[in-house]
């Protein structure tokens, strides 16, 4: 068994370097699949030339983008991740078994600084709800299901925990203690409690039915 990665990118120069090392050196990854929705930066360079590594170019939109990169696929699993997670040590030493339950799944998600509250909403992200599922956690299944889903829906926001609800209609899905990292950057720029209430917010709000078109207003990758 081996594993597809794909990463759905654009403008992440800063990072993505550091996650397309830690994924060529893992056997079991048998190619990335880096899909870029217009980068103006160097992205592409960056990942032009890395071992395992074919890039796509595709319109901008992550779900799109991540479907692209499914369709291209050859691995019997999946594995979509974002362009500035890096992952644990205990994530990689792990993958084999992961692959042997079969199971789909996420992660256990970690911050890249140090901060209580990051410790308080990692501490949420080990719960097994798809309120408390999302895309920076990491997604790991089986491309047949996959397939059967018809992959993520082509909206701008949300695609992941729309995904994740499909997914448990139809298998169980299991959250892995092992850790994902990823960048606080979003919330350096915005503030903690500030980010994290529009996250909140946004979420309830999709779950009471707001479209995810009128949501994306209020939130930008």
């Amino acid at each position: 068994m081996t594993i597809s990665a794909i990463i759905p990118v654009l403008n992440e120069e800063r990072s993505l370097g550091t996650l397309l090392d830690q994924l060529s050196e893992i056997d079991l990854v048998a190619e990335i699949i880096v899909v870029d929705g217009g980068s103006t930066d160097s992205t592409i360079e960056i990942a032009t030339g890395k071992d395992k590594v074919i890039v796509v170019e595709t319109v901008r939109g992550r779900a799109m983008q991540m479907n692209s990169g499914a369709e291209m696929a050859t691995s019997e699993y999946l594995l979509f991740l974002h362009a500035d997670s890096k992952l644990s040590d205990d994530l990689i030493h792990e993958l084999p078994s992961m692959l042997m339950v079969g199971k789909p799944g996420a992660f256990t998600l970690s911050f890249d600084q140090h901060h209580w509250l990051y410790r308080l909403y990692s501490n949420f992200s080990k719960l097994n709800w798809s309120v408390f599922t999302y895309g920076d956690q990491g997604l790991l299944m089986p491309k047949s299901l996959f397939v059967k889903l018809d992959g993520f829906k082509n909206i701008p926001i949300m695609e992941d925990l729309d995904l994740v609800r499909r997914i448990k209609l139809e298998a169980d899905f299991c959250k892995y203690p092992t850790k994902i990292i990823t960048s606080s950057r979003r919330f350096q720029k915005n503030g903690i409690v500030r980010q994290q209430l529009l996250n909140i917010i946004l979420v309830m709000v999709y779950y009471l039915g707001v479209s995810p078109q009128f949501l994306s207003r209020f939130y930008r990758y």
